[in-house]
């Protein structure tokens, strides 16, 4: 049960933080985005330098 409500309280709050400022919810998910991006490449990098 507290699983539940805890969940609940996670998508309530990242829905509040979407409506009350837009701005940084986008500048958090492009920064998300830009580190996934970092990762993918030093991942690319470093299985190239095996081949």
């Amino acid at each position: 049960m507290s699983k539940v409500l805890f969940q609940w309280g996670i998508g309530l709050f990242v829905l509040f933080f979407l409506v009350t400022s837009p701005a940084s919810a986008a500048d958090l998910v492009r920064s998300i985005v830009a580190f996934l991006g970092g990762v993918g490449a030093g991942l690319s990098d470093f299985v190239g330098n095996f081949a």
